[in-house]
């Protein structure tokens, strides 16, 4: 009853029907995170957050676990924290078996190995306000190369494994890219706010040439068409004046 409660936005009757399945069941995993869900509807991180803790402890290998204590720990301002988690979600999905070991409200996805645009953008994002220029431009790139799938997926995927795993995970090996290809998610409107940071640190660091192919790609993509056709008349004023005398 409580994901309806949620729903109906009676978040103490929510609160309740969950507190009520946590003392029937301590390992109802579904009543810890339902429990996290609440507090968040109600802006009460702290509580969300140790709530979302506890199911993800239960199910550690379920990315939609790690994946709301990341955005919570977001939303508290601990973006070395959240990107660990966001990571471990990246890790997670890439267990992923449709309909085997899902949490409840996936749908039954089947990722195919590619990883979740979001969560690279949400990464990404995160590192810019730690201001890793570095890092957050290299989680762009793969947010982007999400876009046509694994054969476009660069090797900093098997990085994002390795450093998130934590002395838990020893028993299982990280999973690399399937090399798959066909299975990319199609431009999604994170892969186009992600080619737009792109486009715009080209501008910045001088590569106009890579800044133009980025803006022209965000034309065709139909998402950040106006932002990219001022991008390329920007791009194209920079160029004439290194090629004017």
């Amino acid at each position: 009853m409580g994901h309806e409660y949620v729903e109906l936005k009676n978040t103490h009757a929510a609160i309740e029907s969950y507190r009520r399945a946590v003392d029937v069941n301590r390992r109802d995993y579904r009543a810890w995170y339902g429990l996290g869900q609440t507090y968040e509807v109600l802006e009460m991180h702290a509580y969300a957050l140790w709530y979302y803790k506890r199911a993800a402890g239960l199910r550690p290998w379920d990315g939609k676990m790690w994946m709301a204590v990341g955005s919570c720990l977001q939303k508290m301002g601990r973006d070395l924290e959240g990107i660990k988690a966001l990571k471990r979600a990246l890790l997670a999905d890439s267990y992923y078996d449709a309909g085997v070991g899902s949490s409840f409200g996936s749908g039954g996805r089947e990722r195919g190995g590619t990883m979740d645009p979001e969560i690279l953008l949400q990464i990404a994002g995160m590192y810019e306000r730690l201001e890793d220029e570095r890092e957050a431009r290299g989680y762009m790139e793969l947010c982007v190369a999400q876009e046509e799938g694994n054969d476009n997926a660069d090797a900093s995927a098997i990085n994002i494994h390795n450093d998130s795993a934590s002395s838990d995970d020893e028993g299982r090996q990280p999973l690399a890219p399937t090399g798959e290809g066909g299975n990319g998610t199609g431009v999604t409107a994170a892969t186009s706010k992600a080619r737009m940071w792109l486009a715009k640190y080209s501008m910045r660091t001088g590569d106009y040439k890579r800044a133009m192919q980025l803006a022209t790609e965000l034309c065709q993509d139909g998402v950040e068409v106006e932002d990219a056709k001022a991008l390329v008349r920007e791009v194209r004023v920079r160029l004439e004046g290194l090629e004017s005398p």
